[in-house]
């Protein structure tokens, strides 16, 4: 069901005043958050460790070391654009005399809370961006109504404002999908083979700054083009399939093949392990028993896309099928797909010369199952999967039951666009390993679409029982009246706004209070083990430097400082201090024990830890303990 040209010209909320109503409108719920958690951008650097690999990985870059060792997001544009704003700060302090750094690496050390700072503007910043492409995107598919609800829905969920105000990549991720999108859909740059280029890189960029968006821009687009676009392109047009696309799609699936090929003469052992099949991942120098999972599933990758690649390549050779193939691959569809490839090469290119660290990831994930989950089977586990997911995105019962009103009104109209946004949120239904242990924050890159679809048949069912009134002014009155009617049933999402803010600080309070402490009771080079939840300046020093990159003496304040988590090994043979909380224990214990019976200790409950001070209370409490395990054997 679409509206004629002449009633959408003159469609009352299609004027400037409504939409920039709406704008406004999303603007100012967007801002009301960003004030609220404004404080956190400056809570303390050491506060986060999902911050500190970030910062481990700036350092690198602006010692033009190409040897990225964080691999798991992977995060790399973050790194990047981070890398070159700290590199333009420090060139604009120097040339005005505010700073005698030699480098720009020893400039970010010197301001280490400044560049922290900088990593968690960039994410707020991202996100109150996103929610605004979000909005110009989703109006165009369904309305401004239905976009605004969709932005205020996506823009106050607790655990997408808790995710965004300190160092996360989720915020940039959603910036490049919506821009592709926007792209995609504007009238200057729509159905242009170029664009969908762009727009593919733009994905493909996305899917660098996390791994989950390579099934969030990616899919979108190719619905947008399939449903919305293709019926509209004259494929009789001799320019079409652009011949310098086509021979770059010959060379990526002549890559596919040859990987392929490769893996199978491995597998049967005639080409040895070595430089080649170390570079596509189906090998390691420390041989087949490091990550051998990670390996065994790159290899099955290389497989499927080698097999694919040569039967589309053979089909394509034949008169016949080539005419079929056609509306799939033609100069669009294989812009897109060059430029998703392109995209995520250029944006993360060191997986090529660092395949060891990308396998390890690889294999991190693999191996972090949930007992319970796994012991469901598939579809228990993808049911349980889908409702916490389903929940964490809609938490309210309302939500809940307008999304699956909007997949209805969706359906019922017929819109394109508006169904490619639905598939766009059903994807999150089998994007998540059905065995992996569930966050939250993993929702959040499909949460927009999913807000969508449940905003959908307010937007629906208010502007066509208004859209024949012809009055801009109404439309404004009552897109205002709906919006503040939807913020007024969300009290409970705004309250929870500063939440997390507000644990954050505590947690750091408690731990400034314990480093006072250390400092007055502790001589300076006793052994002390920091535990995660209790990482302090000295523990997160000491982070850096295990991976490699190398800190100034001066960060330390101990220098016999570890961190701790929870093995015996660590303290075995040694007497000193521990500073750990309850919530290590409770995270982290229980799974180390079950991998390794008896490989932890618990200062809360063994006896040879004397507890010596507390701060705070409750999950986070906070125990600083002396102990003396110099007569257990090192191992």
């Amino acid at each position: 069901m679409t509206l004629h040209p002449a009633d959408f010209a003159s469609d009352p909320w299609t004027k400037p005043a409504p939409l920039w109503t709406g704008r406004l409108l999303v603007g100012a719920v967007v801002a009301w958050i960003v004030i609220h958690v404004w404080p956190g951008l400056f809570i303390p650097w050491w506060f986060n460790t999902d911050e500190l690999v970030f910062f481990n990985e700036v350092i690198r870059q602006l010692r033009l070391d190409p040897g990225q060792t964080f691999f798991d997001i992977p995060g790399t544009p973050f790194m990047t654009l981070t890398s070159l704003l700290t590199a333009a700060w420090w060139v604009i302090e120097r040339a005005l005399g505010m700073s005698h750094s030699a480098t720009a690496s020893d400039f970010a050390f010197e301001h280490v809370q400044g560049v922290f700072t900088l990593m968690r503007g960039i994410t707020l910043g991202c996100y109150a961006m996103a929610m605004g492409l979000a909005c110009e995107v989703f109006r165009r598919a369904a309305g401004i109504t239905a976009a605004v609800l969709a932005a205020v829905l996506a823009a106050t969920l607790p655990i997408h404002v808790h995710y965004s105000h300190f160092v996360r990549t989720e915020s940039l991720g959603l910036v490049l999908c919506f821009s592709a999108l926007l792209l995609v859909l504007h009238p200057r740059t729509a159905r242009r083979w170029q664009t969908y280029l762009f727009a593919g890189a733009l994905a493909g960029v996305a899917m660098g700054a996390r791994f989950h968006f390579a099934l969030v821009g990616l899919p979108v687009l190719l619905s947008l083009y399939f449903l919305h676009d293709r019926p509209h392109l004259n494929f009789g047009d001799e320019k079409l399939p652009n011949r310098r696309l086509l021979n770059c799609g010959a060379a990526l699936a002549g890559l596919f093949v040859v990987g392929g090929f490769i893996t199978l003469l491995f597998r049967w052992g005639i080409v040895p392990a070595g430089c080649l099949t170390h570079t596509i991942l189906v090998s390691t120098p420390a041989g087949p028993a490091e990550y051998a999972g990670a390996k065994q599933a790159v290899a099955k990758l290389w497989l499927l896309l080698g097999a694919g690649s040569l039967g589309l390549v053979f089909l394509y050779r034949l008169k016949s099928f080539r005419l079929r193939l056609q509306p799939f691959g033609n100069s669009f569809s294989l812009a897109l797909v060059l430029g998703f490839a392109g995209g995520f090469l250029f944006s993360h290119p060191s997986f090529l010369w660092r395949g060891a660290h990308q396998l390890q990831s690889i294999q991190f994930y693999s191996d972090w199952v949930d007992p319970d989950l796994a012991s469901l089977g598939i579809l228990g586990s993808w049911w349980k999967v889908t409702r916490y997911y389903f929940s964490t995105a809609l938490p309210e019962l309302w939500v809940q039951i307008a999304f699956f009103a909007g997949i209805g009104t969706i359906l019922w109209s017929r819109n394109r666009l508006a169904i490619s946004f639905l598939i766009g949120a059903l994807v999150c239904f089998v994007a998540h390993p059905v065995t992996m242990k569930l966050w939250a924050h993993h929702i959040i890159p499909w949460l927009p679409f999913l807000c969508f679809v449940a905003a959908h048949p307010f937007g629906f069912l208010l502007e066509r029982a208004t859209g024949k009134l012809r009055s801009p002014a109404l439309a404004v009155v009552l897109l205002v009246a709906a919006t503040g009617i939807l913020v007024g049933i969300l009290p409970s999402r705004f309250a929870r706004t500063e939440e997390y803010l507000n644990l954050s600080r505590t947690r750091t309070n408690q731990i400034e209070e314990m480093n006072r402490w250390l400092t007055l009771h502790v001589p300076f080079d006793s052994f002390l083990a920091v535990s995660y939840y209790a990482l302090n300046g000295d523990g997160f020093t000491k982070w850096i430097e295990s991976v490699g990159v190398t800190v100034p003496a001066r960060m330390l304040l101990f220098p016999d400082t570890h961190i701790w988590r929870l093995q015996r090994g660590t303290l075995d043979g040694h007497a000193g201090y521990v500073c750990i909380t309850r919530a290590d224990i409770q995270i982290f214990r229980d799974d180390a024990e079950r991998k390794s019976p008896g490989s932890t200790y618990n200062p809360f409950e063994d006896k040879r830890f004397e507890e010596l001070a507390t701060f705070g209370a409750s999950t986070y409490e906070l125990k600083v303990f002396r102990f003396d395990l110099r007569d257990q054997p090192l191992a």
